[in-house]
């Protein structure tokens, strides 16, 4: 997004190039056009019932957890100190054996198809490669990384080093520079590389090898770079557009097995550094652009919810930049979503209810808080 923006210093270039993304956004109908999938995963997940098939039911265990209403705090803590879940039933009955002897043809079946899809993904190192949305931005939309470097604009592409462990930025040249601007000597690629590494999530796209440094999403160590701009570039009056509402959702599903737990935990830790950075930029004299609604979920691929994310990008900047009070347009995302779901159920009572309420709230708030086209909003009827 940065990249393309960055292509020319006019405000007219760059609404144009903020078109052609906003275009090839929109105009997706399935995740697979930004998240294609690797051959190996896609073996993984067509054969994923055999897999489970030749499990033995007797073998799956569900955790325990202590409860302490139940127990006094000093059993809690021998429990914790003493108890290991994992050595208890795990003697194998005459019934047990049985079964599992019973499941090995199913496994043998399977095997030699699960061994080839794991050398699959040791040969992949990712689940998935950049989909077709990625590739027309990059290489059929006109973007030149030419005009980045010669356009005037400053632009500072975060990445990590996965060997280091070190934060580093590709600059609008292709020049690798640390935390402190720096060049890192030697290092002088094209740009199109910088941006595929600064958006390798970790096992969703595979790294980028740039001389002798594998390299991965800048998220990993910082998620609102602002600090090298305030600190390195000289940017007085910095807008930092933070992408997900503060804090974790609360999750429908308990968090039992080693998995989701740890997948919950770093969620939990990404949150905490946003949050942190969020603050920093603030206190910098940063206008923070951040949405307190989450619209849609990051796989989530659908033009409604996109075009009502879209829009919402748009209010909550015009109440940053006008200073009115944060938050006023979000009863207004809500009733567009709620117009959504009801055109979908086709109760004409609903839509009727939803389209009236947000004609009210539309009414009722500052023309100059609403993006253009706004007026159309209670007449959309979200057919597919």
């Amino acid at each position: 997004m940065g990249s393309m923006l960055a292509q020319s210093l006019d405000a007219e270039e760059q609404s144009r190039a903020l078109r052609v993304l906003e275009e090839g956004w929109l105009a997706m109908s399935d995740p697979a056009e930004l998240f294609a999938e690797q051959a190996w995963f896609t073996k993984l997940r067509a054969h994923w019932g055999e897999i489970e098939a030749a499990i033995p039911e007797v073998l799956e265990t569900e955790p325990s957890f202590v409860d302490p209403q139940e127990w006094d705090a000093e059993d809690v803590v021998w429990e914790a100190l003493h108890s290991d879940p994992s050595t208890q039933d795990n003697d194998f009955s005459l019934s047990m054996l049985w079964q599992f002897l019973g499941s090995l043809g199913r496994i043998g079946k399977v095997g030699a198809g699960l061994a080839s899809t794991l050398r699959g993904a040791e040969r992949a190192a990712s689940a998935y490669r950049p989909g077709p949305v990625v590739r027309k931005l990059m290489f059929e939309s006109g973007f030149s990384t030419a005009a980045v470097k010669s356009s005037g604009v400053l632009l500072r592409l975060a990445i990590v080093g996965l060997k280091s462990g070190d934060l580093f930025y590709m600059r609008e040249d292709g020049v690798i520079v640390d935390v402190d601007d720096h060049e890192v000597p030697g290092s002088c690629y094209d740009l199109s590389l910088g941006i595929w590494a600064s958006c390798a999530i970790p096992g969703v796209f595979r790294p980028v090898k740039l001389g002798e440094e594998l390299y991965v999403d800048g998220g990993v160590r910082e998620n609102v770079p602002v600090e090298m701009a305030v600190t390195k570039l000289g940017v007085t009056k910095p807008y930092v557009i933070a992408c997900s509402p503060p804090g974790v959702a609360i999750g429908d599903i308990e968090p039992r097995d080693l998995v989701s737990i740890m997948m919950r935990s770093f969620s939990i830790l990404l949150d905490e550094v946003i949050q942190d950075e969020v603050s920093w930029a603030r206190h910098a004299g940063a206008t923070v652009i951040q949405p307190a609604i989450s619209v849609h979920g990051p796989m989530d691929v659908d033009t409604g919810l996109l075009r009502i994310n879209r829009d919402y990008g748009w209010m909550r900047a015009a109440e940053e930049v006008t200073g009115v009070e944060s938050g006023s347009c979000d009863p207004i995302v809500r009733a567009r979503m709620d117009l959504r779901l009801a055109c979908g159920t086709g109760d004409v009572g609903a839509i009727g209810r939803a389209r009236g309420a947000l004609r009210t709230l539309l009414s009722s708030t500052d023309p100059a808080l609403l993006p253009p086209g706004s007026e159309g909003w209670p007449e959309e009827t979200w057919l597919p």
